[in-house]
């Protein structure tokens, strides 16, 4: 496992070296990749960005909305963490139009409560008799979220908390037909609560890149790095920076639907951790895009699993209604 990780950073290079290269023969349309990330609750504070949405409509407005369920229990040597909680987190996103720039906007409602979709998860593991990961040796419609390293109590959070989360801010720059590059920050909100907002301030950069479109099938890249603040929850243990990305396919079934695989992917954001929860993050998500529901809107209807299991929550559902006018 620990060879895998180490061989991220050089994986991540050589993809962001394939991107430039395919990025001059792209055409221009807009990127269509969905603004996930990592759903993991212990991570819902930190800046893992939300990738803009962007058309050639003055102003783009997107709304998105996923919820989890998640039961872990881990413990390795000094290190010891649990997660039972139901997250939902609603993004709102404005994007600003005046090219060949763009300024976009993500404000995130972030729920953690107690879990309403326990039974009927462990009711669908056991009618495909598939492992509960110990669902049921504990009640249902609990909330505990704990970690301690070394005999140190991080957080034992047992009470739900609900508000604004941190708001994304980003600057855009449409290198050409199909490239566009990104900084961005994370300002703190008002809302007290560490599982909701590190009460801090952390930056990102990447570029998103959609490649040429082959019949029906098309790409689309993203790739990063985010600096985020040493605060919040693990205040103390986070790295200076991590990578992140995102790759999907596309294949346009018909004019009105299209199916979508895509997958996010980070590196290790704390220093020091042996836990599945809380290192390199890879997820699939399996989207199916609806066209014409709306005028001039897609809908988006998915749901993620984690392909590095253990990082991301048992399962999580989501919606988003965007624009779908091209950047031409």
């Amino acid at each position: 496992m620990r060879k895998k990780i180490a061989e991220v950073p050089l994986l991540f290079n050589l993809n962001f070296i394939l991107v430039c290269i395919f990025s001059s023969v792209a055409i221009a349309q807009t990127y269509p990749g969905l603004p996930t990330r990592s759903q993991n609750p212990l991570l819902q504070s930190y800046f893992i960005p939300a990738i803009p949405i962007t058309s050639a409509e003055k102003w783009s407005f997107s709304q998105s909305l996923y919820i989890t369920n998640t039961y872990q229990l881990e413990h390795k040597q000094q290190e010891e963490l649990e997660i039972d909680v139901e997250n939902s987190r609603l993004d709102f996103q404005a994007t600003y139009n005046f090219k060949p720039w763009y300024f976009n906007i993500n404000a995130p409602y972030i729920s953690n409560q107690s879990g309403h979709l326990d039974q009927t998860i462990s009711n669908w593991h056991n009618f495909f008799h598939l492992p509960n990961g110990g669902r049921d040796t504990v009640e249902s419609d609990q909330l505990r979220l704990f970690y301690g390293h070394e005999g140190n109590t991080f957080f034992d959070i047992q009470q739900p908390a609900e508000g604004l989360a941190d708001i994304q801010l980003a600057l855009g720059y449409q290198v050409d037909q199909s490239t566009q590059a990104w900084f961005a920050l994370e300002i703190p909100s008002s809302n007290a609560s560490q599982l909701i907002s590190n009460d801090a301030i952390d930056a990102a950069i990447w570029i998103s890149n959609a490649a040429i479109p082959i019949a029906s099938t098309s790409g689309y890249f993203t790739l990063g790095l985010a600096f985020p603040a040493n605060e919040g929850i693990f205040k103390g243990n986070l790295r200076s920076q991590f990578g992140f990305a995102q790759f999907g396919l596309n294949y346009a079934i018909n004019h009105d639907y299209e199916v979508i695989f895509q997958t996010d992917f980070h590196t290790q954001m704390l220093k020091t951790s042996d836990l599945e929860a809380l290192t390199t993050s890879l997820q699939g998500q399996f989207v199916l895009r609806l066209n014409n529901l709306f005028k001039k809107h897609t809908v988006d209807l998915f749901f993620s699993e984690d392909i590095y299991p253990g990082h991301a929550p048992d399962i999580t559902f989501g919606l988003r209604i965007a624009p779908s006018s091209n950047t031409n």
